[in-house]
């Protein structure tokens, strides 16, 4: 995901292989290091700028990380302090975006190439487990959750399918499912898979038909939705648009075969 810095992993190893779909070497073979690796220990705390060059382009400082299980580093949280006016507070922003920089002197710093409009307009950031927790009505704590056997193909509900990863060609990650279109007599027409955006803010919603849904199961339990297309034949489609997709389903619809 990271411009210029391998995220802890060996030289083509795919985020799916990462994410526990394919038995892992890891642990049996042990990891070599490369060095462009970089222990998330040493990344909380540095600062990232707006360029390369200027150290009044501060934006702020690496605050923490978000990691889910099966997909990796979702985003990176960055702690915004004195910039351009920008109200304090923390953004999550794609690792992706994250650039590790050389400036002219030879050093390198993370660059993230934001506007302060941008950064002004980004929601902040939140952790759901920072919210106190309302009891349970039998007064018990919340209990760990439980991943149960994974359910048949056929049985994936449409409250299933919300926030689901989706995988593409060499089982990269590009998007995530964002909504569920029915037909009108029952059934799933299409599901609506946001890709790209940045910081939380434009992801395309493209459309796409759900006549022959591949799924997997990682070692966690996630379930995940495979398509055999690409980011960017994704993001070439067009978006999907409420207001006109009854009148424009052959166009708006991407149809996906196995």
């Amino acid at each position: 995901m990271l411009a210029g810095t391998a995220w802890a992993q060996a030289p083509g190893v795919s985020e799916l292989e990462q994410s526990g779909l394919k038995p892992p070497t890891v642990l049996s073979q042990g990891y070599a290091g490369s060095s462009t690796d970089m222990l998330v220990s040493k990344l909380l705390g540095q600062s990232v700028f707006s360029t390369p060059d200027s150290d009044d382009t501060a934006i702020g400082t690496i605050a923490d990380m978000v990691v889910t299980p099966g997909l990796g580093v979702a985003a990176v949280v960055i702690d915004i302090r004195d910039f351009a006016g920008v109200e304090d507070k923390r953004v999550a922003v794609d690792f992706g975006q994250l650039e590790w920089a050389a400036t002219s002197d030879g050093s390198y710093r993370w660059v993230l190439a934001a506007t302060a409009d941008t950064l002004r307009a980004a929601p902040a950031f939140t952790w759901a487990g920072d919210a106190p927790k309302t009891p349970q009505a039998n007064g018990s704590p919340d209990q760990p959750a439980e991943f149960s056997a994974p359910a048949s193909l056929d049985t994936v509900t449409p409250e299933e399918l919300h926030g689901m990863g989706v995988y593409g060609l060499d089982d990269q990650l590009i998007g995530t499912i964002g909504a569920v279109l029915p037909f009108p007599d029952g059934g799933v027409d299409a599901v609506i898979v946001d890709v790209g955006g940045f910081l939380g803010l434009g992801a395309k919603p493209v459309a796409v038909g759900y006549d022959d849904p591949q799924f997997s199961t990682d070692i966690f339990g996630n379930r995940y939705l495979f398509l055999n297309t690409t980011r960017e034949q994704l993001e070439a489609q067009p978006p999907y648009d409420p207001n006109t997709y009854a009148g424009e389903r052959d166009l708006q619809r991407m149809v996906v075969t196995p």
